[in-house]
């Protein structure tokens, strides 16, 4: 089977990013020639994809070394489909499935200062220098801070402000809101309509899946609260950043207090969710919503979990026969304190069902350690 977008042929994706096996599935299910990068060899990506590129080594979150991994098969593909706060400027721009300006929306400060009048956003600064951070805080006694890289995603790099943080060069210096963290999914067209899919709850620094403070855990989709402002502020961010395909925003919700924290130019983290908890292909109403064709958005179905547990030690683990489970990386994989176990869906039209499971199966994560 092979696929037409208008009237280009497309046989082979290229999707770069850290986790990149949901996509690649729906992707095969549409019958494309897939490649694609991922941080880990998991062994449950292999059925959908026909090329996967795994860095060398021991793992280190950087997603240059996936980019460079990507830029070695760029010209045996026909179109790339990025899944991950990658620098997308690194790739033809022809070749894009997707927003193909997103510097100005990944660069925190950059976002902060297009947003901030016309949203609610926290107090953000970007500086160099820690000493710099403290006279900041020490003028908001009633307020707590959080440090963040100017780039990232994830989580990953953001810590609680303190005097002796050492950080190299410039950071990010943001007012902590306390509330829900909730994440926004819709489809955007190139004449600045969007199509609201849903809303998901957001799972952060979860003490019992091993995850920091702020590191990212999972997600509920979809959210049991959805506000109309969500859909509101999304639509108008989608047309200010001119958006196309699969986007998301991501909110702390504080009373009634609706503040933007990141947008994510990208196919979002709650990509598995959505498509199960809609009975949807995404990839394909990206693609089509990236083509400027109209996506009828199912009715919702069921609840969707998705639980992240981390390595709590190091250690090997056998998860081959441990259900719901996936990104399987091989038995012989050993891991180190504070990296990805795994990745747990559950699903269930009720939700308390959907997240006991999902409990039950994080249980059996940890006690897969031989």
């Amino acid at each position: 089977m092979l696929k037409f977008i208008g009237c280009i042929f497309i046989s082979k994706i290229l999707v770069v990013g850290s986790n990149t096996r949901s996509l690649s599935k729906s992707l095969k299910a549409l019958g494309y020639t897939v490649y694609a990068t991922s941080f880990f060899d998991v062994v449950d990506q292999y059925e959908y994809v026909d090329k996967l590129l795994v860095p060398e080594g021991a793992f280190i979150y950087d997603l240059r070394i996936l980019e460079d991994l990507a830029l070695e098969y760029v010209n045996e593909v026909d179109y790339i489909i990025c899944n991950s706060d990658v620098d997308v400027s690194r790739f033809p721009r022809n070749k894009i499935i997707g927003n193909v300006d997103t510097d100005f929306i990944n660069n925190k400060y950059k976002l902060f200062k297009l947003l901030h009048k016309n949203f609610l956003l926290p107090d953000t600064y970007k500086l160099t220098d820690i000493g710099e951070a403290g006279e900041i805080v020490a003028n908001f006694p009633d307020k707590q801070f959080i440090v963040k890289p100017v780039y990232g995603s994830g989580g990953m790099g953001i810590t609680w402000y303190n005097e002796n943080l050492s950080v190299d060069g410039a950071f990010i210096l943001q007012e902590f809101i306390n509330g829900d963290s909730v994440s926004s999914s819709f489809l955007s067209y190139s004449n600045h309509d969007i199509e609201m899919i849903t809303t998901s709850d957001q799972i952060i620094g979860s003490k019992r899946l091993g995850g920091a403070d702020f590191k990212y855990c999972g997600n509920v989709t979809p959210y049991l609260k959805p506000s109309d402002k969500i859909v509101n502020i999304s639509a108008k961010i989608s047309m200010m950043c001119k958006l196309v395909g699969s986007n998301g925003v991501d909110f702390v919700l504080n009373n009634n207090n609706v503040y933007v924290i990141e947008v994510n130019p990208r196919i979002q983290g709650t990509f598995e969710l959505v498509e199960r908890s809609f009975n949807m292909n995404l990839a394909e109403a990206h693609i089509n919503s990236c083509n400027n064709i109209h996506v009828e958005i199912p009715s919702v179905q069921q609840f969707s979990v998705k639980l992240i547990p981390y390595c709590l030690n190091n250690g090997y683990y056998d998860l081959s026969n441990i259900p719901f489970v996936h990104d399987i990386s091989k038995q012989n994989y050993m891991f180190k304190k504070g990296e990805p176990l795994a990745t747990i869906i559950t699903s269930d039209r009720i939700l308390e069902n959907a997240m006991s499971r999902s409990e039950q199966v994080q249980k059996l994560v940890y006690n897969s350690k031989k």
